[in-house]
């Protein structure tokens, strides 16, 4: 799904460059249009204390961001949570990411996740197995807390579903995952039209996978701040122009494709090896 989702935009970028458009216009059809700018979010990875990731995630909301995700599983989370948001305190938008870390033994301790007021819980359960959504269904009825979808959901089908069911209320876009940028953005519409919160999920994104994704967050269905952070973040050294942050923002290329951002120098000095395809 990855490398097709590259190919397709690869493509898309030659189209938007051909026809004049800017790729956050070809993603978002419907009024109002793509937003200029999109609001910064950041993950924090699992760590070995919660003294520790609290002030992590002190430093990134000092920093800009405007939504901390933090990794927890168990015996990594109750007391992880509780040091976060005491250390960023109430105002600062708040989401945990167990990646499928816990079970359906595990509701009770999962329901104490209401205690925080987090804007939600992404992909509690595992997804695997034929009764993923059913099982997210039936924590999202003990639950306050929203849960959002992640690994479980691989393509509009399976999305539609887990709304449909009362499996999430919280949808998190990945092209990548559905292999498709224009499925991710049929999936960005049915949510606006469905009335159901979504954001933008990024992954280890180069220069241009990270423009990309800024391009689709600007869609007026991505209503959550997403993973969008600055690249500085990952790499010291990229093919593109560094993405950075404004007041807690980041803007959303206007330019016609993401070829024009590309640090030609540094794709020479970095590239290993090259073919040429000719048609």
């Amino acid at each position: 799904p990855m490398a097709r989702a590259a190919i397709e935009l690869a493509l898309l970028d030659a189209e938007c460059a051909a026809g004049g458009r800017s790729l956050a216009r070809r993603f978002t059809s419907v009024d109002p249009g793509p937003a200029p700018t999109v609001p910064a979010g950041v993950a924090i990875g699992l760590m070995d204390t919660a003294g520790a990731t609290a002030s992590v995630a002190a430093a990134r909301v000092a920093e800009g961001y405007r939504r901390i995700k933090m990794k927890i599983e168990p015996g990594r989370d109750i007391e992880f949570i509780r040091a976060v948001r005491s250390m960023i305190g109430a105002d600062v938008e708040l989401m945990v990411d167990a990646n499928g870390a816990y079970t359906s033994e595990d509701h009770a301790l999962l329901t104490q996740l209401d205690e925080f007021e987090l804007s939600c819980v992404e992909q509690p359960l595992s997804a695997d197995g034929p009764d993923d959504l059913e099982r997210h269904a039936a924590l999202a009825a003990l639950i306050n807390t929203p849960i959002c979808l992640d690994e479980s959901l691989t393509s509009i089908e399976r999305t539609e579903r887990a709304i449909e069911l009362g499996a999430c209320s919280v949808v998190c876009v990945k092209a990548p995952r559905y292999g498709s940028w224009l499925d991710a953005v049929a999936v960005l519409d049915h949510c606006r039209d469905h009335g159901v919160d979504a954001w933008v999920g990024g992954m280890l994104d180069t220069g241009i996978g990270r423009r990309a994704n800024i391009a689709l967050a600007a869609h007026p269905g991505a209503t959550r701040v997403g993973d969008i952070s600055a690249t500085a973040r990952f790499f010291t050294d990229d093919i593109c122009a560094p993405v950075t942050l404004n007041a807690g923002r980041i803007d959303v290329p206007a330019t016609t494709g993401l070829a024009s951002s590309i640090d030609r120098v540094a794709l020479e000095r970095l590239t290993i090896t090259s073919t040429t395809i000719s048609t």
